[in-house]
């Protein structure tokens, strides 16, 4: 099984009894809360009809409801053999979902590290961009105090234009 159906670790000031949890934190990590969200605002869009109920549902009672399922379909299958075999059919059933899931997960792992790599790629073009143009920024300060330092030293008249038409 999936690790969302282990009970989140005590922390060190509550008890470490696992008999006796405390109440008000019993529920906090798993996806219980006080406000009441619709079912359908907890899943995508794009999910079909069913499946709405059974992705908003906390651990407890989606593993309790699994629990009640494989009873009732035991139970409608009196022979044991029958119950294998149902049983073997829904464990193929289970077994492939987790492999679409987990080709899904590799697929998006795949796609973010991609994403990763070309962010990367940007940062160290537009680093290197900066860097030209601080090269360039420096060059034209050089020419434009070169060439400040050049007309100031040298030995040009300044004539004061008086205006006389007063």
């Amino acid at each position: 099984m999936r690790e969302a159906f282990a009970p989140p670790p005590p922390s060190p000031t509550e008890p470490t009894s696992s008999f006796i949890p405390n109440e008000n934190d019993i529920d906090q990590g798993l996806g219980q809360t006080e406000e009441k969200v619709n079912a359908k605002d907890r899943v995508p869009p794009e999910c079909p009809p069913f499946l709405p109920f059974l992705l908003s549902l906390d651990p407890y009672t989606f593993v309790t409801l699994g629990y009640l399922i494989a009873i009732f379909i035991a139970m409608e299958a009196k022979r044991p053999e029958e119950q294998e075999a149902i049983g073997n059919f829904l464990e193929v059933i289970a077994t492939n979902i987790e492999y679409i899931a987990e080709q899904g997960f590799y697929l998006q792992e795949l796609e973010q590290r991609r994403q990763a790599k070309i962010a990367e790629i940007e940062k160290k073009e537009l680093r290197n961009e900066i860097n030209e143009l601080k090269q360039i920024v420096a060059e034209l300060q050089d020419q434009i105090l070169s060439s400040s330092s050049a007309t100031s030293s040298s030995p040009e008249t300044n004539e004061t234009i008086v205006d006389n038409t007063e």
